[in-house]
This record gives C-alpha cells, sequence and structure tokens, in this order.
C-alpha cells in the first residue's frame, strides 16, 4: 500500500497548475518544450507555452501564426472540435489580411485541411 502511494506522488504531468518558465529560454527552447508537451498528452503544460511564447515575442509574426497553430491543434486533439475550427478560421483571417506574405505557409495549409477534417467528422451521418 505504502509504495503504490509512493508510486503515485511521483508520476509526471500530474499537475494542472500553471507551469513556471524560465525567463531565460529562447524562442526555439519554448517551442521544443511545449511540443514536448504535447507529445506526452500534456496539453494544458503544451498551451502555457505556446500563449507564453505569444506574449514574450509579439513581433515574430510567423512565429507567433506557428504558435496559433499549435493551439488549434491542441484543440483538434482534445476532439474541441468547435474551438478548434475557430482558431483554425482565425488563422486562415490572418493569412487573407497579410499583404506582405510574411507569414509562413504551413500554417495556413494545415489549417484549411484540419478545417475540412473537422466537417467530415462532425457532418451529420446520412441515412
Amino acid at each position: 500500500m505504502l509504495l503504490a502511494f509512493l508510486a503515485l506522488l511521483l508520476l509526471p504531468g500530474c499537475q494542472s497548475g500553471p507551469v513556471e518558465i524560465p525567463e531565460d529560454l529562447s524562442q526555439m527552447e519554448m517551442f521544443q518544450r511545449a511540443q514536448e508537451a504535447v507529445d506526452q498528452e500534456r496539453w494544458e503544460v503544451g498551451l502555457q507555452y505556446y500563449e507564453e511564447f505569444i506574449r514574450r515575442f509579439p513581433d515574430d509574426r510567423g512565429a507567433i501564426m506557428e504558435a496559433e497553430y499549435e493551439i488549434a491543434f491542441i484543440a483538434y486533439k482534445q476532439k474541441d472540435y468547435d474551438l478548434s475550427r475557430r482558431r483554425f478560421e482565425a488563422i486562415l483571417a490572418t493569412y487573407e489580411a497579410d499583404q506582405a506574405g510574411a507569414l509562413p505557409e504551413w500554417p495556413r495549409v494545415l489549417s484549411e485541411r484540419l478545417i475540412q477534417v473537422i466537417d467530415e467528422r462532425t457532418a451529420p451521418a446520412e441515412s
């Protein structure tokens, strides 16, 4: 019984509170930590890193678009199709308004594709 209790105490990723994100992390390190959390299905931790990334690096429009895509993709992975669709649509709206063409293409392409997948998954079944 004691061993089971100790094992529970040592389980990683069980916390749902805010993560302390070091101030000295580079953009690459923040993205890497966010991705590692998402790969382990620690969705809230990944979201915290991506949201903090957007807050810390507001001038890097391309990287912010990538972070916005990752946030939308987390909602998609959690099967929150309404939220993920809204976020993907917001990404596409940003591309429509982008006059400089300075944003990376892959978030736009994948957002369009995932909206199609969401539509297929949420369409009423034909009888």
